[in-house]
């Protein structure tokens, strides 16, 4: 984790590459965790709990090439959309996609919280939160933007920063990895810090804030946990899962989904991605003191981290351990390649 403001200049990561999501049955397993129903997503289970109200304007973080937005207005939901972010080639692709529909799009930083134009009821973050460095800043002005009836959906992922897992989830998760076929098990590697930093520096960069930093400016409507820890790690950027015969993926990914609900009931803390929908605290804006004190809690975060070689947190003890262990292993096989030529 470092202290920066992270900008994405290769965005095809967002948009290529094999998710837990990528599959039918996990779609349709979350639109269950959701909404209690396989076949109704997010969208419509949002629908039904603000009564069928159609916003008149919607703000899109981090909108990317736009398809939230689009579906969104497909479905009637809005009746216009304004989607910011960072990357111009993926607003290139929104606009062009977008058509006729009623949709503006401007390049920012999302951590500058200088919003365009203004008069939304409506604010969606879908997987655009744990991105952002300065995520009090952002979500204190969001809730100055709304209005007391507006309201906040956030479709995030919410699980530990630059995901570090714990051991007990990343035990948990070998485990049931193990239990696959050989030919469709997940290559298991720690999320190492300075990979993540190097690839994809925003990603997950304070996720463990998402919700804390929340509630701080909004009240809590609706919160369904969509677990996480053992599917994601498993189904996620696996080629050989999604290379084997339909027939076998079909057995596999109720077992999957099964152990992660399992795990998510036993351990309620451990949902890595969460739908929370939400409508702004005013009274929360008006307390100085504390906005002062976490607006200084903020910078000196941001500022130590800096400072810091770029680190927020201590690694976990399972990440030191397991790359202090694949140095060894890879100082054995360079010693045996110069032995043996």
């Amino acid at each position: 984790m470092t202290g920066e403001v992270y900008l994405d200049y290769d965005s095809s990561v967002y948009y290529h590459g094999i998710y837990w999501n990528s599959y039918d049955y996990v779609v349709r397993e979350l639109n269950r965790r959701i909404s209690g129903d396989h076949e109704t997503p997010w969208t419509e289970h949002f629908r039904k709990t603000v009564g069928g109200r159609v916003f008149k304007k919607a703000l899109i973080l981090n909108c990317g090439n736009g398809w939230v937005e689009r579906d969104l207005l497909q479905r009637g939901l809005i009746a216009e959309a304004v989607g910011v972010d960072y990357a111009d080639s993926l607003l290139e692709e929104a606009r062009a996609a977008a058509g006729d529909l009623p949709a503006r799009y401007y390049q920012l930083d999302t951590n500058t919280a200088a919003f365009p134009e203004g008069d939304y009821d409506l604010v969606v973050n879908f997987a655009a939160a744990h991105h952002i460095t300065y995520i009090d800043r952002v979500f204190r002005k969001l809730a100055e933007l709304l209005p007391e009836d507006g309201y906040f959906v956030n479709y995030d992922y919410v699980g530990p920063h630059r995901n570090q897992y714990s051991t007990q989830q990343w035990l948990a998760a070998l485990a049931l990895n193990a239990r696959l076929p050989a030919h469709m098990r997940q290559v298991m590697r720690y999320p190492y810090l300075l990979t993540m930093k190097l690839t994809d520096p925003s990603e997950a960069v304070h996720s463990e804030l998402v919700i804390s930093v929340m509630k701080r400016y909004f009240r809590i409507v609706d919160h369904k946990h969509m677990g996480g820890a053992l599917g994601y790690l498993i189904l996620t950027h696996n080629d050989r899962f999604w290379n084997a015969k339909p027939e076998e993926q079909a057995h596999w990914l109720k077992i999957i989904m099964d152990a992660d609900a399992d795990y998510l009931r036993r351990h309620p803390g451990s949902s890595m991605f969460d739908y929370i929908l939400a409508q702004p605290d005013k009274h929360s804006l008006e307390r100085t003191a504390q906005l002062e004190a976490w607006t200084r809690e903020e910078e000196t975060r941001e500022a130590t981290a800096r400072r810091n070689n770029g680190l927020y947190y201590r690694q976990t003890l399972y990440a030191v351990v397991f790359y202090q262990l694949m140095s060894v292993v890879g100082m054995i096989k360079r010693r045996l390649l110069r032995h043996n030529s």
